[in-house]
């Protein structure tokens, strides 16, 4: 059983990272979803895929080529954090009701990027990171938003919105682009930052 300190601290912690918590059947089927939507890469060791002149161009420029089953996967982190995304991402229902506003109007918040979102299936979900616990959107979080490059991948942006950029510092301390605007910094400097990703 999780005791409310620790139950008090895993809120915190998502919450600081712009995710709300949910029960874990919510994030196993939110997980299931994500790797079903991804591209299917069959895992073998370099040294069975690559011919030896390759492995020796590689090995000399540095490449380690060697399995590290100690590693963590990086194509799992990502299937997990996509799950996560899905799991605690709004509908366009549940962003009107945030924002008390239209669906209309939050599909036009969409439509000019002023909400970052993608297509899972027919329908959007929209990071939940966006939005501040009450009512309303992570200041200039619109004009942010619109400076990410449209290709950028969910996962890609939400590990840019929560991680500490040394760009970002206050008091030699770095911060994450999501921590630079809901305290109220120049949203420009992020934005410049963005367009780069």
């Amino acid at each position: 059983m999780v005791q409310p300190e620790a139950r008090s601290a895993d809120a915190w912690y998502f919450q600081m990272h712009g995710l709300v918590p949910r029960a874990p059947a919510d994030l196993n089927e939110s997980l299931r979803s994500a790797v079903a939507k991804m591209h299917r890469t069959l895992y073998a060791p370099s040294s069975r895929e690559l011919t030896n002149a390759e492995i020796a161009v590689l090995r000399a420029a540095g490449a380690d080529l060697d399995d590290h089953p100690d590693r963590p996967d990086p194509m799992l982190e990502y299937a997990i954090e996509f799950g996560a995304i899905l799991a605690t991402g709004l509908t366009v229902t549940g962003v009107s009701r945030r924002l008390a506003v239209t669906t209309a109007r939050v599909r036009q918040l969409i439509g000019d990027r002023a909400l970052f979102a993608f297509r899972n299936g027919s329908r959007w979900v929209v990071p939940a990171y966006q939005l501040l616990e009450e009512r309303g959107l992570v200041p200039n979080v619109a004009k942010v938003n619109r400076a990410i490059p449209e290709a950028v991948d969910p996962v890609s942006v939400n590990r840019w919105f929560v991680t500490p950029d040394a760009e970002l510092a206050v008091e030699n301390k770095a911060i994450s682009p999501l921590a630079w605007l809901k305290a109220g910094m120049d949203p420009d400097v992020v934005a410049r930052i963005a367009r780069d990703l």
